[in-house]
């Protein structure tokens, strides 16, 4: 299927660049219902007089695009080398920051709620790196974890009241963790047992690991409260295709011929998105209204003079349960890339170019809230 016979489905969405503060890149990672986006964004630092480039030496902070206020804001999660991955619907952040550890500065599970910001254990005693990829809404924290066994061996982790808990592998040195419901099934992927046997999809249910995709490499994304999980597989070709696994059946979606296609996230009414890359190189974000369905381009939703000043929908990465998709647009005249979102009833007001609210920094005072999520932060 070329990229002209795509079906184009409504809703109309409104499209809105989310900017950045300065710098070249920043990108929305995820979204929750009530509208608030979490995701990294760089800053063009003054006086660094050396750099040739216009933008100066970047830095990147995780940072928050809040929709949820009357008055939308944006605001700064922590300092330097920070990045938000996830967000549930009781506005608690997950991702990665700079911790010291014996004397130098670690990257490290992070959760940010409430205006103050915690550091997760790690499966290694703090050592090398941790990160916290997603948040389900009561508080347990997948990502992953160096395991201090063999050199940049990382493991898929869980963080909840029991503590830090190694997910394990099908057998090799690494997986990961990339989303959990609800109900607390993790999806992710993980490493078999030969050099060769790279990634396979997985999901973590009732202490298992279950492999989706025994005869292929790929990952598995996102995962739903029915239990639906998206993502992607490799053919012999090395093309990726996106995927749709419910009840462990796998289904190929739709997507054009001769593309690199995969799924990035699907919601609790099983809207899909997700990106393409045409034969030809081109970028596409796109939207699977249901998983058996057509995708949609959401490049439509731009106008010509936006089309004509270089940007397109390059990912879409999440899709909350209003519709709402996140993501990031690429330039393809200044090479920038900037965070978008695309609503089904309009957002002004959202910028990184304007005034922050810093919320925390990279060494906060400790949070005395009583959820189980903090007995874990160290």
């Amino acid at each position: 299927m070329s990229l002209n016979k795509i079906s184009f489905q409504k809703p109309v969405y409104t499209y809105a660049d989310l900017s950045t503060f300065g710098g070249q890149y920043s990108f929305a990672n995820a979204i929750n219902d009530a509208g608030q986006m979490i995701g990294s964004d760089t800053k063009n630092e003054s006086g660094n007089s050396h750099s040739s480039s216009k933008y100066g030496v970047q830095t990147t902070y995780a940072v928050l695009w809040d929709n949820s206020y009357y008055v939308p804001k944006t605001s700064l999660l922590a300092d330097v080398e920070s990045h938000a991955y996830g967000i549930n619907n009781l506005s608690a952040i997950v991702g990665s920051s700079l911790k010291e550890v014996n004397g130098s500065f670690q990257t490290t599970a992070t959760i940010w709620q409430d205006g103050k910001t915690n550091y997760l254990a790690s499966l290694s005693n703090g050592l090398y790196k941790s990160s916290a990829n997603a948040i389900n809404d009561k508080g347990v924290v997948v990502g992953n974890s160096f395991t201090g066994n063999s050199w940049d061996a990382h493991h898929a982790t869980l963080w909840n009241d029991k503590g830090v808990i190694d997910l394990g592998t099908l057998g090799g040195t690494d997986s990961n963790a990339l989303a959990i419901n609800n109900d607390g099934v993790i999806a992710g992927w993980a490493s078999g047992a030969e050099p060769s046997d790279y990634t396979h999809p997985v999901i973590w249910k009732d202490g298992n690991i279950i492999n989706l995709s025994p005869t292929h490499h790929g990952a598995a994304d996102s995962i739903n409260d029915s239990g639906m999980v998206v993502g992607y597989i490799l053919d012999d070709e090395m093309y990726a295709h996106p995927v749709l696994w419910n009840n462990q059946k796998e289904t190929i979606m739709q997507s054009a011929a001769g593309s690199f296609c995969y799924a990035s996230a699907i919601n609790n009414k099983n809207q899909v998105v997700g990106s393409e890359i045409s034969a030809n190189g081109q970028f596409h974000a796109l939207l699977w209204n249901t998983p058996d369905s057509a995708p949609v381009d959401l490049n439509q939703f731009l106008d010509q003079s936006q089309r004509d000043a270089g940007w397109t929908l390059a990912n879409a990465l999440d899709i909350n349960d209003k519709g709402w998709i996140v993501g990031s647009a690429m330039n393809t005249r200044t090479y920038e890339t900037h965070a978008f979102v695309l609503t089904a009833d309009g957002i002004t007001g959202l910028t990184g170019a304007g005034p922050v609210q810093v919320i925390a920094t990279a060494a906060p005072a400790s949070h005395a809230a009583s959820a189980d999520i903090w007995s874990m932060a160290c």
